[in-house]
């Protein structure tokens, strides 16, 4: 290699190198959000900074992820919520909610007892809800404590686990695009208030399961059994209705009394 090549690969390596090693403060940056043209256009995602210049379309000012740079928005990429500038920070505190499943069967036992509504279950009228309800706990037995807590040990794992694999599939996504270099590192101010809380529309992206219906969910509506909606939509799937009663198991309850002791076997 001629030795100006040579020089200038090498001053290419120092300043690939440099710019790797780059530390920058959350507030020094903000200055880099592309209202600057100046300036490169930077994201942050798990405390790791990306230049983004190269898609101005969609980072820059007016882009649809504008709302992305400039800052760590760790949280809002794993809950999609972005419409509240709190909720564009880099603590992860309670995301884990987003993915800690409800239960029918818990549902029902509250709402035969008058603790709670079943939800997804007001077109029925929740007075012919609860009384179906009671029919089913009769035979499917009362839901100890000890399976409860069970139930919570294995979700806060499951759930934890959920969003570190979400906020892993878009560091992926930068790490891996050629299009996107990384630069640095941010300095986060673990000083700041504690983040908000999880805002709603991520809460409604829980999923649904049957805890003692699970066997009833599967055999009547196979792999949907176990979420709500069509599809059996997941937490975190667009336009996913996981929160909702499956309308077999509607169906289901209104045959409450139908239910035999082979059922009862199998759960």
């Amino acid at each position: 290699m001629a030795p100006r090549k040579m020089a200038l690969a090498a001053l290419l390596c120092l300043s690939t190198s440099v710019l790797a090693d780059l530390q920058l403060t959350e507030a020094a940056l903000r200055e880099y959000d592309g209202t600057d043209p100046t300036k490169p256009i930077y994201l942050a995602l798990g405390g790791t900074i990306y230049d983004v210049s190269v898609s101005p379309d969609f980072y820059g000012p007016g882009g649809h992820y504008h709302h992305f740079v400039g800052k760590d928005a760790s949280r809002a990429w794993v809950t999609e919520c972005w419409d509240d500038a709190e909720q564009l920070t880099w603590r992860m505190d309670g995301v884990e909610d987003m993915y800690m499943p409800k239960y029918l069967d818990e549902q029902m036992e509250q709402a035969a007892t008058g603790e709670a509504d079943i939800e997804g279950g007001a077109e029925y009228g929740m007075a012919e809800l609860a009384g179906m309800a009671q029919a089913v706990m009769q035979k499917l037995g009362k839901i100890s404590d000890k399976e409860i807590a069970r139930r919570r040990k294995e979700d806060i794992v499951e759930a934890k686990q959920a969003v570190q694999e979400r906020l892993d599939h878009w560091t992926a996504f930068f790490a891996k695009n050629d299009k996107y270099k990384t630069v640095g590192r941010v300095v986060l101010d673990t000083d700041k208030p504690e983040p908000p809380k999880i805002c709603a529309a991520a809460l409604k992206k829980r999923p649904l399961k049957g805890g003692k219906l699970d066997k009833i969910m599967k055999a009547k509506g196979g792999a949907a059994g176990l979420m709500g909606g069509k599809g059996g939509a997941k937490a975190g799937a667009e336009g996913g209705d996981a929160a909702n009663m499956p309308d077999f198991v509607k169906d289901k309850l209104k045959g409450a009394e139908s239910l035999d002791g082979e059922v009862k076997d199998e759960l």
